[in-house]
């Protein structure tokens, strides 16, 4: 006579295939996470080049306004792209980047990404000498170190956006309780050549 499976052996296997599919699910969703940070990344080096390569050809960088960026000046808002749609100001464009007329990305308004789990955008900004080129409150977790800094723009629950260096506000440290969760720099990739803002970060981040 035949022996089958007994109820205990069923129900090990189960919990076997169940910690096994776990683990996939979160292998995968590390595998895609990666590549969502790495494509963003791709996304504004490119930029980047595009950029210094009309600075090369033309002595300045493509300009969206004439003024000095300065901290806290909400006159003069970012360019951003067509994606940007949850945005008041700027107005989104998919030539976020002026006077380049090379394709630009856009972003893909994940809802489910950045800190406080607000939608990010491409943000660029310039008078032609000083810029900031950001993937601003666009990565699905934090990160310390590839093209972070403590220059950017506005918290993500803020519709309308403008140059914001190192604000305590940012990571609800002005608060006292410092949580890296609220902190839009850390969930953006930024490259700029602004001098002058002191970006030694909050305790904790």
């Amino acid at each position: 006579m035949r022996r089958g499976f007994t109820i205990v052996e069923l129900l090990i296997v189960i919990v076997v295939i169940g910690i096994l599919a776990a683990i996939t699910v979160v292998a995968f969703n590390g595998i895609q996470q990666r590549a969502r940070h790495a494509s963003i990344l791709a996304d504004i080096t490119y930029v980047d080049k595009l950029i210094k390569l009309y600075h090369a050809e033309n002595g300045e960088y493509p300009k969206t306004q004439t003024t000095p960026i300065t901290n806290n000046d909400a006159t003069i808002p970012p360019r951003v792209d067509a994606n940007c749609v949850h945005m008041v100001t700027p107005t989104p464009t998919a030539q976020w980047v002026p006077s380049v007329t090379a394709a630009l990305p856009q972003s893909d308004n994940n809802p489910s990404g950045g800190a406080y789990k607000h939608r990010g955008c491409y943000m660029y900004q310039s008078n032609g000498t000083q810029y900031i080129l950001s993937a601003w409150n666009m990565l699905t977790s934090p990160q310390n170190s590839l093209h972070y800094a403590r220059i950017g723009y506005r918290e993500g629950s803020i519709s309308a956006q403008n140059y914001i260096c190192n604000h305590g506000n940012i990571g609800g440290n002005a608060g006292g309780t410092y949580d890296i969760n609220e902190d839009t720099y850390k969930y953006s990739y930024t490259l700029s050549n602004l001098t002058g803002c002191n970006q030694t970060p909050p305790a904790g981040a």
